[in-house]
């Protein structure tokens, strides 16, 4: 750190009480790209390694619940139209098929 940075945390830092000085000291000490690669592969992990356990916790279970109902969502908005397009697939062919072409025979048992 050259003067000029340090000259702007002291200024930074004047008015924090002690405890709020500690937490701002053991963050400026935490590698950022290590808080950004936690974070990409968990999300709110990068937040938790900065010390900002609370806000952490939320960012994961948001981000969480936000994909699950994501996939919830596209289960039904994809699952839904291809059932729905199975049936009239079936049913087109059923009632578009003249009965003498269909080979309906009984089972075995039935006979």
């Amino acid at each position: 750190m050259n003067e000029m940075e340090l000259m702007q945390i002291k200024e930074f830092v004047k008015d924090m009480d002690k405890q709020q000085k500690i937490v701002y000291y053991e963050q400026k000490k935490k590698n950022a790209g290590i808080a950004v690669l936690l974070s990409v592969i968990i999300p709110g992990a990068g937040q938790i390694y900065l010390g900002k356990v609370g806000k952490g916790i939320i960012l994961f279970i948001t981000t969480g619940t936000l994909i699950a109902f994501g996939l919830l969502l596209s289960l039904l908005v994809i699952g839904i139209p291809l059932l729905l397009l199975g049936v009239l697939l079936f049913g087109y062919i059923v009632f578009t098929t003249p009965i003498s072409q269909q080979k309906i025979t009984m089972p075995n048992f039935m006979k």
